[in-house]
């Protein structure tokens, strides 16, 4: 096994009278990195140093009260510090900002992938999470859902207790809504306006949200809710304080972004540790597919025979063209054409409609390899925000595929490995 992990040293030098705002410098920083998951940061105080203007400051002691030198340390995965370094250079002012890559022998006798993972889930959720009481009107709810682009909302009372929640599929199997929120999103305002028009406008959020809803306390670790959300098979949760009332949220995409900064990114170099899997090993090899030639028929019964809602568009040697979603088809065909109930699976084939799959192709292809690691799969399907990923053989041709719900399954099962080895290493 490696003798340590690989990690990155970030340095900010700057002057203890700073501010950013009204808050001290190094106060502001230490609550940026707390709050977006960074393993830990230390800030040390200096007794005399001199900056730009040559001017030496002192703790000698008629001097205490002047602008002694500081230096914020932190250490971390150099996925977390690619993402956060930016924020962190905003809030260092005029203040000097080194990198550096270090090795790490430990970490509370625990690998530096693993630190996301020790974290509380407060440090790592979303917040604040949108909300709603379960006597507001699910119009009104809806527009919320379009507006903020979200597929969920916790129901909260009036001290914010989480009582439910209110879901794609409420709105659809309960609401009376003919379209799921992704497809409302892709329509043009008229033609969404008609299928809002359908909820009954006396309706109330209570009538259609699914009951005490899983929660998970803030101080739970990530760990623990990345276990829950696959064995439960959702995709989000709702976080509660210690008083039970609503704080934030927790979604796949969180954790994932986890997965992606602290798993291992070289499965040949750390081979043997949790969380080491490659795409090969985990990856689904049936695919729906179409060719870029099949008529719009073909192409639903391909999007809509998986819960992925999407098919991979093939050429004819099988290389990868791209993927068509459910929404890329209602940007580009009528809805009254009969292709939304086709797509809600309510009606069959639409008919009279001259558009092939290639036709429909919007977006660039996106493709990985079968050896890229989970954590890199984690990455590229945030960062792009794509909820599949092809995985492609050396001249292009589909091997498999991955989604969001496959690695955050291989990523709670590592988790349990890593659990099972702290315990055995307190025995």
């Amino acid at each position: 096994m490696r003798p340590h992990s690989r990690g990155v040293r970030v340095q900010v030098y700057f002057g203890e009278a700073d501010h950013v705002g009204h808050t001290p410098r190094y106060q502001a920083i230490l609550e940026y990195l707390r709050k977006e998951g960074a393993a830990g940061a230390t800030v040390e105080r200096g007794i005399a140093g001199f900056g730009a203007h040559s001017k030496i400051h002192t703790a000698a002691i008629l001097r205490l009260s002047l602008d002694l030198p500081m230096v914020l340390t932190w250490i971390d995965a150099p996925g977390r510090v690619e993402r956060l370094l930016p924020g962190l250079k905003e809030l260092a002012g005029s203040g000097i900002v080194t990198v550096e890559e270090v090795g790490i022998a430990a970490y509370g006798g625990r690998r530096l992938e693993q630190l996301r993972f020790d974290l509380q889930i407060r440090d790592a959720m979303t917040r604040p999470a949108v909300s709603v009481g379960a006597d507001t009107r699910v119009r009104r709810a809806v527009d919320l859902l379009i507006d903020n682009r979200l597929r969920a909302l916790p129901v909260v009372d009036g001290e914010r207790r989480v009582v439910g929640i209110l879901t794609n599929g409420d709105l659809v199997g309960r609401a009376g809504l003919g379209a799921r929120l992704e497809l409302l999103r892709a329509m043009t305002e008229d033609a969404r306006q008609a299928e809002l028009d359908r909820i009954d406008p006396g309706r109330v959020v209570q009538d259609a949200m699914t009951p005490q809803p899983s929660t998970i306390g803030e101080t739970q670790s990530v760990a623990v809710a990345t276990h829950l959300m696959a064995e439960k098979r959702i995709k989000r949760l709702p976080v509660i304080d210690g008083d039970g009332r609503l704080v934030g949220i927790l979604s796949r995409s969180d954790v994932l972004r986890a997965v992606g900064e602290t798993f291992p990114h070289d499965a040949d170099e750390d081979a043997g540790q949790p969380g080491a899997l490659t795409l090969s090993e985990i990856m689904r090899r049936d695919a729906p597919t179409v060719r870029a030639d099949a008529d719009l028929g073909a192409l639903l019964d391909a999007v809509v025979s998986t819960r992925l809602n999407r098919a991979v568009v093939l050429d004819q040697d099988d290389h990868v063209m791209g993927v068509v979603t459910d929404a890329d088809v209602i940007r580009s065909v009528d809805p009254t054409s009969g292709v939304l109930g086709a797509l809600m699976r309510t009606a069959g084939r639409p008919s009279g409609v001259g558009v092939t799959a290639g036709e429909l192709l919007t977006r660039p292809v996106l493709t990985i390899g079968p050896d890229a690691t989970i954590a890199e799969a984690a990455l590229m399907m945030i960062e792009s925000r794509r909820k599949i990923l092809c995985i492609v053989g050396p001249s292009g041709e589909l091997l498999g595929i991955v989604d969001r719900a496959d690695l955050l399954r291989a990523a709670g099962e590592a988790l349990g490995e890593i659990a099972e080895s702290w315990d055995d290493d307190d025995d």
